[in-house]
Formats: C-alpha cells, structure tokens, sequence
C-alpha cells in the first residue's frame, strides 16, 4: 500500500487540477494508495512523519523538489530509521531536479509506472545543520542540492513570487546579477579553509538544480562525498559570458571555477544570508552540510 503524499499547489496550482488523471493512473496501473493533500507549507513534513507512523513504508510524492524534500524529512525528522521505507516521486513541478540524475521519469505516467515496476536505488543523504538568528541550531535533510550566494539569493527573491516556472526563475537570474554584491565568507571543505569572496555555491549529492543547470557536474548520488563546486568573485560580465556553462556540463572548465568532494563543509557568512535546500530557501550566519552514505530507498526506472 502506497502513502501519496499529494501537493495540489506545485506548479503554481496546476497539480490540483490533474488530481482525476493521476487517480486514473494509478488504477490503470493497480497501485493500491492512502491519499493525503497537502494544505500548506510544511504540511508534507507533518503528512510523512504521520504515515510511518500508521505503518506506510512506500511513501510517494506528487510536486516538486521541495515537496520531496518535505516528505524525506518527515521521516528523518521523525527520528525513524530511514532504511525502512522507499520513497517514490511523480514530479510535478517547474525543477523536477532531482529525478535528472536518480532516473525517475519525468512524465506522470512513467513515474506512476514505475511505482509497481521500477527498482530500487539507494543514495547518499545530505544533511544540514545550521544557526537560526535566534542562535538555535536546526537540522535538516536534503536529497539534491544546496545552493549559497548568489544561488541562495535568486531561489529566495523567486520564492517570493506568487507563480513560478522556469521563466519566472531565469528572469529573476538576470535580475539578480544586476543586484547581487557578492560577500566575503570563510569556507571550510574538509581540512582546507578560505577567507574569500564568492558569488555562488552549490554543494550536493546530485547534479541539477534550478530547473536543469547542471552546477555539479562531478556529483555522484552514491558515492558518499559531498559535490562541491565554487565559482569565485570573477565579474558578472565574464559570469554572463560564460552562463551557458552551467547547462552543458562544462561549468569546472572555467579557471574561475573550482570543483571539490568533501565529507563536510562549513560556510560562515559575515551578516545572516540566504541559502537554498532543495529548492527552499532559510536564513543563516552559518551552516554545515554534511553526509549520510546510502541512507535513501528511491524508486527509479528499470
């Protein structure tokens, strides 16, 4: 029995209309499911941490990235043990990220399909640990990509939009260039240290983020290291001129570009800054990434 863990406002609420053909879907392809619509941000959290409890241990989302990131830590923040239940996705949404390197379909009916016929692949689990302006210290899990500076700083000002897709968001990239100072930060990657300027950093377990940019092209999902990549403080117009890198792979070619893999890293910003998880965006001095090698049951095409 499958746990559907629905969210009717991915893709700017088109989800919730599609809800009738999904349904016939899954009685095509006869998927026995518990259905739970989400209601608001976070709701999925509170959804997945409630469906281990009631025993479900195939827990499927319908949305985004950061529907799935909702539904993985309503388990790992629940405090159970993850090895017990595979995580389904039928994306829906304006990224469908994290499905570009694990092999989910990207079309609804494939990924249904592949809820009674795919296998099973186990991933690394990334997991985050950073400072509230409070000074409380959070936790939290991420399946794909993080991104700091300047990607930090376009997912949130996009977040902040009423309907995004892909054109809302690379409308506010070019914006955010014309905007963006990038900081000075210090930089931690395993035992090496930086005190430098950056304007944008991803660090992963997967390769795309923002809608099909491949930022780590060296990411490997289960090979228990953190992808690292740092594109340092080098102009915007050189970082205009050299945008397309960031769609065909070939983004750690540029001098100044450096690629990294790492069990931890540190960044520590001088004032409280954006920083992205999966699509979602949080506000910290200071944050740590960290990993948990094959910690994640996925479903994926044979």
């Amino acid at each position: 029995m499958v746990f559907l863990i629905y969210n009717p406002a991915a893709n700017s609420g088109k989800a919730g209309r599609l809800w009738e053909r999904v349904k016939d879907l899954l009685e095509k392809y006869r998927i026995e499911y518990k259905i739970a619509f989400t209601k608001r941000p976070g709701h999925a959290i509170e959804l997945s941490k409630k469906a281990f409890e009631e025993g479900y241990r195939e827990i499927v989302a319908f949305g985004g990235d950061g529907t799935v990131n909702e539904v993985v830590n309503g388990v790992f923040l629940g405090g159970f043990n993850l090895g017990e239940v595979t995580f389904g996705w039928i994306p829906f949404g304006s990224g469908k990220d994290w499905a570009r390197t694990t092999g989910v379909p990207l079309g609804i009916e494939e990924a249904i399909k592949t809820l009674k016929e795919g296998k099973v692949f186990v991933q690394d689990l990334g997991i985050t640990e950073y400072e509230t302006s409070s000074r409380e210290i959070k936790k939290r899990a991420f399946v794909n990509v993080a991104g700091l500076f300047f990607d930090g700083f376009v997912t949130y000002r996009t977040n902040l939009l009423r309907r995004k897709n892909r054109v809302s968001y690379f409308s506010r990239i070019f914006s955010s260039i014309i905007k963006y100072k990038p900081p000075a930060a210090r930089i931690q990657i395993d035992g090496r240290v930086w005190k430098k300027k950056i304007f944008s950093m991803n660090v992963g377990i997967c390769k795309y983020n923002g809608g099909g940019m491949n930022q780590l092209p060296h990411a490997v999902p289960d090979d228990g290291l953190l992808a690292v990549t740092v594109i340092n403080d080098i102009g915007k117009l050189r970082i205009l001129a050299n945008l397309y890198r960031v769609f065909n792979g070939t983004l750690l070619e540029h001098p100044g570009v450096e690629g990294y893999q790492a069990k931890r890293v540190v960044v520590e910003f001088q004032k409280s800054e954006p920083v992205e998880l999966d699509g979602e965006s949080f506000w910290t001095k200071k944050v740590t990434f960290s990993i948990v090698p094959k910690a994640l049951k996925v479903l994926v095409k044979k």
